[in-house]
């Protein structure tokens, strides 16, 4: 399974918006199609990531709402942006994912098209489905010690988990993520470590 191809599970088709629209149009963009994270476009090539982590950040620090409205997405975005290839397999968007401070990751074509995108989102909806599979046995602790690739997997995409609960995430997402990854440390015996240990 860590060498599932990340066109396997990459969210598709993509939401984006361009540099040049205001703050209040991409916050209902990502309202209406149900998204945190949309792929900043220019002439059809990525020049950054707007996040509703960055949106939020902004609005704590503005002193009323409304002075954020006419903002630019290019003064806001990230345009320094950590991305994955269509080549690359599940084992190294989990890594990325995990070792980057991020939740989301363009995915780019051989010729830095923009073609989906990864988020941790993806691994926990991935992991889920792996739990319906079927509990598989127990087995140690320790990342270097697990039996099996898929279990070795299974841990990088617990950890991932992890820091993504420890991220500041809404409630209702919180406590689902809390409840399967529960369900995996169960099933597979498994303790994953608390994020930074």
């Amino acid at each position: 399974m860590k060498d599932l191809p990340i066109a396997r599970f990459m969210t598709r088709p993509l939401v984006t918006i361009g540099p040049n629209e205001t703050l209040m149009a991409a916050t209902s963009l990502m309202e209406a199609r149900d998204v945190h994270h949309l792929l900043v476009l220019e002439r059809d090539r990525m020049v950054g990531i707007l996040s509703s982590a960055d949106l939020l950040k902004l609005a704590l620090m503005a002193p009323t709402p409304a002075e954020t409205l006419d903002i630019r997405v290019r003064e806001v975005m990230q345009s320094r942006v950590a991305v994955l290839r269509e080549t690359a397999s599940l084992s190294e968007a989990a890594r990325a994912l995990t070792l980057g401070g991020f939740h989301a990751m363009p995915v780019l074509a051989a010729d830095d098209s923009p073609v989906g995108m990864v988020t941790t989102s993806d691994l926990v909806a991935l992991l889920l489905e792996q739990i319906d599979r079927g509990a598989p046995r127990p087995v140690s602790t320790k990342p270097d010690a697990l039996a099996t690739p898929g279990m070795s997997c299974l841990f990088e995409v617990l950890q991932a988990a992890d820091i993504y609960l420890h991220s500041g995430q809404s409630d209702q997402q919180h406590a689902r993520l809390t409840r399967a990854v529960a369900r995996a440390r169960e099933s597979t015996g498994t303790a994953v470590p608390a994020p930074g240990l």
